[in-house]
């Protein structure tokens, strides 16, 4: 069953049995005491819970605490248990971590060449971000000598490729102090 499903079911159970745990809770099961005769006479009315009401609600609270016990903690199990993806290679780039350590323009020019399935002219990147082609250029060379693109000559302009490769931890920018 997907995470999504089981998440919809155990919040549908969650509320389903907080509902019944409270209703049992507030309105116990009600014994009238009834003197018998030709016109009966109510005597009483007492408010307790039955062994039925007791099975209910410790049905509730186990439903209850497990349901809460699934939606409190179930991002890192899923995390923690979550079957290894065979087509997913360790030394491939990881395009939302990468994203996460650019910043402002850097991030936007890469986050454009990963919209663009990986792959963009470099003419396409200055139409889409309206940056001019000076600076688009100067990033690519960042992206480039960090090991996060390469660029293929392409007529006029340069085909801009996501290296699917992790980059190597030795890379540096060339105005970067050695």
């Amino acid at each position: 069953m997907k995470t999504q499903q089981k998440t919809l079911l155990m919040t549908v159970l969650f509320a389903v049995s907080a509902f019944t745990f409270a209703a049992k809770i507030l309105m116990p099961t009600s014994t009238r005491i009834i003197i018998p005769g030709e016109e009966p006479i109510i005597v009483g009315e007492i408010l307790r819970y039955t062994h039925i009401d007791v099975a209910i609600l410790s049905v509730a609270t186990i439903i209850l605490s497990t349901s809460s016990f699934y939606l409190l903690f179930a991002n890192s199990f899923d995390a923690k248990h979550a079957p290894a993806n065979p087509n997913s290679d360790s030394s491939e780039l990881d395009v939302e971590f990468a994203l996460r350590l650019l910043d402002g323009d850097k991030r936007r020019i890469f986050s454009e060449i990963a919209q663009a399935n990986g792959e963009i002219l470099q003419n396409d990147l200055h139409v889409r971000t309206g940056f001019p082609k000076a600076k688009i250029t100067r990033t690519l060379d960042y992206l480039e000598v960090k090991g996060l693109i390469t660029r293929q000559s392409h007529g006029m302009t340069n085909r801009i490729v996501l290296n699917r490769k992790k980059p190597t931890a030795n890379t540096k920018h060339p105005t970067e102090p050695n």
